[in-house]
């Protein structure tokens, strides 16, 4: 589908409560004050999503009857200097299939003289700012125009992937899967996590593309979500966990998680974890399809983790009453995978109407009460599905102290995974008429695969 036809459909979906839609760009994040170098300029995915333009310095308006006005940059000979050679406002109007293009300059103005235009939440500080200053209100009557209706319409409309949209996202696994598979077979257990992290920065940015969300390599699995990459050798008795995605400029991220032994053999213990994640995944990726919760989804794979550390004697009684008490909280304390897209955890900035519809209400049980998603699956929904088992010494020394469901927890039979780490795996699913479809060529993930591409680097 066309930016255009993005736009119209959008309209359309809004029916009565359609208006005047506002759309910005992101802006630059500097180090420390203005003119120092700035951050990585990463543009807001709604206006990628409508417009395809990745720079910074646009606005939007679209209009219901059809016509759209984009603002941008006009021709600036300091920026020349400073910067090199800028693409013409009216080249980007083409781009986005916009023909109507005035500079920056007079969108404040023209959005003022707006009755009262549809926006969404501000993704940055700095955005809400300069909302504030163009409408002359205060950020907090800035958050409080937010139209809830323009936001519902947004998710209907962008968690739906065309054929286009899921391609991109292959392409990102293809590139995703090539790093996975090379890191493998690096020389790890002469190796640091800085070192790992750096080949697969490396490999990312020699292709000009980036990663989707801040790199996770850690032999500490445990800690769900670690950027610490240590400098000490890896322990090569231990588990790598590798959590990472790419997306290009115009965004569509992979997200894709691999667990796998530094000495490239898994030990008895490490086999049998890992089996039981693996069970749990494929259990919950067999389970998509249309008309079924997510949430479901989630409680049928903690079942399996129940089951499979049943199996190993550190649980005990009912799955099903387990996992409804939370008591694999323990072990598995967050939610089974999101939405991905155009951003990684895709649209998260709406708010639960995401994952949860409107008005979305989440659990406040420990554990469930992190599911960033749980609605009813549709064809075209691109989910991730990363179950995983964590033994994490702070949290199981807390819930035996106070016995907190010791009808469930064997806790006696803990203290020989103290110092295990964690297993996570996750791949990319697409629902589809017929059931589900997993993203991408596959990337190795069963033990006996694992240890042969390890052995053949």
């Amino acid at each position: 589908m066309s930016y255009a036809q993005r736009r119209k459909q959008l309209h359309q979906m809004l029916g009565a409560e359609d208006g005047v839609i506002c759309l910005l760009s992101s802006q630059y994040q500097s180090r420390n004050y203005p003119d120092n170098a700035y951050m990585p300029f990463r543009q807001n995915s709604h206006f990628l999503y409508y417009t395809g333009i990745p720079e910074t310095g646009f606005a939007l308006l679209s209009f219901p009857d059809g016509r759209d006005i984009l603002f941008g940059p006009p021709f600036d000979l300091d920026t020349v200097v400073w910067t090199g050679e800028q693409r013409s406002l009216d080249a980007w109007g083409a781009h986005a299939e916009v023909s109507v293009c005035e500079p920056f300059s007079s969108f404040p103005t023209q959005l003022k003289a707006l009755e009262s235009p549809l926006y969404l939440p501000p993704s940055h500080a700095n955005m809400l700012l300069s909302l504030a200053e163009y409408l002359e209100q205060t950020p907090a009557d800035v958050k409080a125009g937010v139209s809830s209706a323009l936001v519902e319409a947004v998710v209907a409309q962008r968690l739906i992937k065309d054929d286009g949209e899921v391609a991109a996202i292959e392409d990102a696994l293809s590139r995703t899967r090539e790093i996975f598979h090379n890191v493998m077979q690096l020389p790890l257990t002469s190796m640091s996590e800085a070192q790992v992290y750096g080949s697969i920065m490396q490999q990312v940015y020699s292709q000009q593309w980036d990663t989707s969300f801040q790199p996770i390599v850690t032999t500490h699995g445990e800690i769900l979500h670690s950027h610490h990459y240590g400098l000490e050798t890896l322990d090569e008795q231990r588990l790598l966990l590798m959590d990472f995605g790419m997306e290009p400029a115009l965004g569509y991220a992979s997200d894709i998680t691999r667990t796998f032994p530094v000495n490239g053999t898994f030990s008895t213990q490490q086999r049998e974890i890992y089996e039981v994640v693996l069970r749990s995944q494929l259990d919950a990726i067999e389970a998509m399809k249309p008309g079924v919760t997510f949430k479901d989804v989630h409680l049928l794979a903690s079942e399996t983790i129940v089951r499979g550390l049943q199996d190993l004697g550190l649980m005990k009684g009912d799955p099903k009453e387990a996992v409804a008490a939370g008591a694999h909280a323990l072990f598995f304390p967050h939610g089974l995978g999101h939405m991905l897209g155009v951003d990684v955890h895709d649209m998260e900035d709406l708010g639960d109407v995401v994952g949860y519809g409107a008005p979305g209400v989440r659990s406040t049980q420990f554990g469930l009460g992190f599911l960033r998603l749980a609605r009813e699956l549709e064809p075209g929904h691109v989910v991730t599905i990363e179950p995983g088992i964590y033994f994490i010494p702070t949290l199981m020394d807390m819930w035996a102290s106070e016995k907190k469901h010791e009808a469930f927890i064997q806790y006696d039979a803990l203290g020989d995974y103290r110092d295990f780490g964690g297993i996570r795996i996750e791949d990319d699913v697409l629902v589809t008429q017929a059931g589900h479809r997993v993203l991408g060529t596959p990337i190795v993930k069963h033990c006996d695969e694992l240890e042969q591409h390890m052995a053949n680097g």
